[in-house]
Order: C-alpha cells, then sequence, then structure tokens
C-alpha cells in the first residue's frame, strides 16, 4: 500500500507536513462538529440560553456604561463652558476697568450695597458721580469691585447678570406718595426752628 494521501503529497512536494497536519486536524474538527448538532441534547439547549442569556446581560452592561459615560462627558463639558465662561466674564471686566488705581486726598467715599452688606469704595468725585448718574456700574469679579461703562457692563449682564452690583440708571425715586402723604399736615409760615 502506497501510503496515505497525505504522505503521496508531501513526497511529491506539493503540501508541506505542517499544511497536511493543519488539513487533518480541520477535518477532524468539522466530523467532531457534526456529531455534536446530530445528538442535541437538553444540555445543550441549556448551555445555549445561559449564553444568550449571559449576551443580553452583557449588552445592557454595555448600555448602562455607555450612559454613564455620557453623563460623565456632559458634566466634564458643562464645567468646562463654565470655567470658559469665568474667564471670558473676568477678560471682559479687567480690559474695561475704569476704577481710578492711584489714591487721592480728593477721593470720596461711595456707599452701596452688595447683597445685605453695606460696602464702600473712595472714589474720585466725578466717578461717584458717575456711579450715581448711572453711566458707570459696579461689577463683582471674585470679590473685587470693577467700574464699568455701560456698554461693557451689559456685555457681562448678558453672561452673568448676578456680576451687576451696583446700576443706578433703573432706579427712580418717586417722591409723588410721600407729598401726598405730608400735604395733609399744614405748615404754619411763622414757625422758627
Amino acid at each position: 500500500m502506497p501510503g496515505s494521501l497525505r504522505d503521496q503529497l508531501v513526497k511529491a512536494g506539493l503540501a508541506t507536513a505542517n499544511q497536511a497536519k493543519k488539513a487533518e486536524r480541520q477535518v477532524r474538527t468539522e466530523q467532531q462538529a457534526k456529531k455534536r448538532g446530530a445528538g442535541t441534547s437538553d444540555a445543550t439547549q441549556q448551555n445555549a440560553a445561559a449564553t444568550t442569556d449571559a449576551k443580553a446581560r452583557a449588552r445592557q452592561q454595555q448600555r448602562e456604561k455607555a450612559e454613564r459615560d455620557r453623563t460623565l462627558a456632559r458634566a466634564a463639558n458643562d464645567k468646562a463652558a463654565a470655567k470658559a465662561l469665568r474667564a471670558e466674564i473676568k477678560q471682559i471686566i479687567v480690559q474695561n476697568d475704569q476704577r481710578v488705581k492711584s489714591v487721592s486726598d480728593d477721593d470720596v467715599a461711595y456707599n452701596f450695597t452688595h447683597g445685605k452688606r453695606i460696602k464702600r469704595l473712595y472714589v474720585p468725585p466725578a466717578q461717584r458721580d458717575q456711579l450715581s448718574a448711572g453711566t458707570l456700574l459696579i461689577v463683582n469679579n471674585d470679590g473685587h469691585y470693577h467700574f464699568l461703562t455701560r456698554a461693557a457692563a451689559e456685555q457681562v449682564r448678558s453672561r452673568d447678570p448676578k456680576r451687576i452690583i451696583v446700576d443706578n440708571a433703573n432706579r427712580h425715586v418717586d417722591p409723588e406718595p410721600l407729598d401726598e402723604h405730608y400735604a395733609k399736615f399744614v405748615v404754619p409760615d411763622d414757625l422758627d426752628w
């Protein structure tokens, strides 16, 4: 007997020994798979069901992980956007600051409220008049007060309205109710103080 087909192909030089072994292994695994497929048992069905359940759990875990990742990415993006907004506001304030940096003997006190506290800044009389008239506004920049023109303050207000501390342009004092109230009290002309 001349030998197996494998031996004949190797001797003829048409295949190498490694190629022949690989082909034999492949044929053997195909035959074993056919034998397993022909005799389907309950264990095989249970294994298939367990595999399906495992795949479903894996897909669910992947969806949950993707949602967590999206939430974390959203939080990181929001934090970066808030930081960029703070930097932009700070840049506007610093570039447009009108406050006089030097201290003078002519400076006068300007009182204003920030929250529930009364604050006092010493400013030149010209700036005090501008603050009172509403042409200059006081803006808070991380605990430091700056004076901005109305145009620059509106840029800050559009980004963060809480930064505007004093805006006297909208302040309107209505003296009429007091006048009406005191009108009923007549002051005599001959009254001496």
